[in-house]
């Protein structure tokens, strides 16, 4: 299964963790954990001129938005 936005490609990043503990030479060596954060996917169907069959994408919530302010 994708986890992409099919209109504008937004996909999953690797961001850190800090540990941000309150003495003053820690934050030099704070622990740091990655993980992977991803992209807020909503699955849509689209119905081209009439068709019977639905076509599934996904797509992210900013399209999402966009596209329900331009119509």
């Amino acid at each position: 299964m994708s986890k992409v936005c099919d209109v504008c490609n937004k996909g999953s990043i690797m961001v850190t963790n800090i540990s941000h503990k309150q003495s003053g030479g820690w934050a030099k060596r704070a622990p740091k954990t990655k993980h992977r954060s991803y992209a807020n996917l909503r699955p849509l169907k689209i119905y081209y001129n009439g068709e019977s069959n639905a076509t599934r994408i996904k797509i992210c919530m900013t399209c999402y938005k966009t596209i329900g302010k331009s119509s």
